[in-house]
């Protein structure tokens, strides 16, 4: 009987050993920690109106930049945008979000109306201002054996910009601020 009783624990043993390596290999975690900022310029001057926005993000992959500006008047509509991911070390940022720095790039922008591209050169310097806010999300989806969760801690602060693009001077941004996260996402078929 002990016998019987000690083949049968094995058996169990072996069989959940079985299920959860089966389960680990389809199960995937995928870790990203990173910051960004992201300003706004606004002006008007006599009847032509400016608006320039800028992105930063960076990963632990690389960093991604958006730039786009504007200016219209009474007859007229100009825009260019741009985006580049670089793995060289352009951007920085304080852990404590006091302050963050993009170096000048040189980026590719688009005329969405004349199709042309041009390179310009654009850097920031972002200062914080205010209190830091924090912020948790998590999410479950479940599908059938699939199951997908994900959580992100993030921490935001409000800032003051100033920048330049080929070098004109934008001025104090109309808008701007800090933030860092971690995130995390997990899949998983039963």
């Amino acid at each position: 009987m002990r016998k019987l009783c000690t083949a049968l624990l094995t058996l169990v043993v072996l069989i959940s050993t079985t299920t959860s390596v089966e389960a680990l290999e389809s199960k995937t975690i995928e870790r990203h920690n990173g910051a960004s900022a992201y300003a706004e310029w606004y002006e008007i001057n006599n009847n032509a109106t400016t608006y320039t926005y800028l992105s930063v993000t960076e990963t632990n992959d690389g960093t991604d930049i958006y730039v786009s500006t504007y200016k219209y008047g009474p007859d007229y509509w100009f825009e260019k945008s741009g985006y580049m991911f670089t793995e060289d070390d352009v951007f920085s940022i304080d852990k404590k979000l006091n302050s963050a720095s993009l170096s000048e790039i040189n980026i590719d922008v688009n005329n969405w109306y004349t199709g042309e591209t041009d390179t310009v050169t654009i850097g920031a310097d972002w200062t914080g201002t205010g209190e830091i806010s924090t912020g948790t999300s998590t999410s479950k989806s479940t599908t059938g054996d699939y199951v997908w969760r994900s959580s992100e801690n993030s921490k935001y602060r409000g800032a003051s910009a100033t920048g330049s693009i080929n070098g004109l001077d934008l001025g104090i941004s109309t808008d701007a601020s800090m933030s860092n996260f971690k995130s995390a996402y997990m899949s998983m078929e039963k």
